[in-house]
């Protein structure tokens, strides 16, 4: 039987041309199908979140936080006042009021999604998110989220943005694949990990320096192993252990093929310090400062 991950690995198998071309190809499909999914949400008044070219101020770093437990122990170094904040998903639970915040899940195709979908939904709304911050859901075109809920949900409350998926299928792609990335700037480019097309975003929109927060390919997460404590009772935060090294590699940190957030990473430093852009880990305790320098708070 063929599964996803078996065709991947043909396709990894194949030439660089050929790769690109089954790239392009899946990247056609879900334009199409993006373009009558966004026509839908449009109908029901959600509003489209155009991207800021070049926007904001060269002064100002972007701090980009990720779900990694070592974001509790540099978050307390981002200067508000000089300093732009993207949140994903639970990041909520530790900034409340980022000045952009993207979500992905609008899902009712079991019960893991439908529960993620209703704990993030409920938590913006007790955290006051959707008032304080400008929400944008991203993976639009994915069949697992329902045009409907998203509508239903965010309706008038988020924006959405639209995606390009990019595949990487082998080690000899990436290069070629993070250079169109970069060269994006009315979509939002993804590939692996959230946190490589939100850095990339955050280049577009003009930033020179990039931080980037809980990105550490191990270990829990910042808010522990569940998040429904925090978001529908009153518990904080729980103390993180920043030990992780009992646990295995998140999927993401491996990939497939030999292609994962590592790899991406690495050459997506290279690609943005040939257009004057820093992008460094928050902390030095993150694994992700060994690839990518630490941020050195002034």
């Amino acid at each position: 039987m063929f599964s996803k991950k078996n065709i991947r690995a043909v396709i990894g198998s194949l030439p660089l041309s050929l790769q690109f071309c089954a790239m392009r190809l899946m990247l056609c499909f879900e334009s199409i199908l993006q373009r009558l999914r966004i026509s839908q949400l449009k109908r029901m008044g959600m509003r489209e979140f155009s991207i800021p070219v070049s926007a904001y101020n060269e002064t100002l770093e972007c701090h980009i936080l990720g779900s990694g437990w070592s974001l509790n122990h540099s978050y307390e170094s981002i200067d508000r006042k000089k300093s732009f904040v993207i949140g994903f998903n639970f990041s909520f639970l530790k900034c409340s009021n980022p000045d952009l915040h993207f979500i992905e899940n609008a899902s009712a195709k079991n019960m893991i999604f439908f529960m993620n979908t209703f704990q993030v939904f409920f938590g913006m709304k007790k955290f006051r998110v959707l008032e304080e911050s400008k929400v944008v859901f991203k993976n639009v075109s994915e069949l697992k989220n329902s045009v409907k809920l998203i509508g239903m949900l965010y309706s008038e409350k988020a924006y959405f943005i639209r995606d390009k998926h990019y595949r990487i299928f082998g080690k000899r792609a990436v290069k070629s694949i993070v250079q169109q990335m970069c060269g994006e700037t009315k979509v939002l480019p993804q590939a692996i990990s959230s946190i490589i097309g939100l850095a990339v975003l955050a280049k577009t929109m003009g930033f020179k320096k990039i931080v980037i927060h809980g990105l550490d390919f191990k270990g829990p997460h910042f808010y522990g192993a569940d998040a429904s404590d925090m978001i529908f009772n009153e518990a904080l935060l729980p103390h993180v252990s920043v030990d992780a090294e009992g646990f295995e590699p998140h999927k993401t940190a491996v990939g497939e093929n030999g292609v994962g957030v590592v790899s991406v990473m690495q050459e997506l430093k290279s690609e943005f310090e040939k257009c004057g852009v820093n992008i460094l880990a928050a902390s030095k305790l993150s694994p992700s400062a060994e690839i990518l320098g630490w941020n050195e708070p002034k």
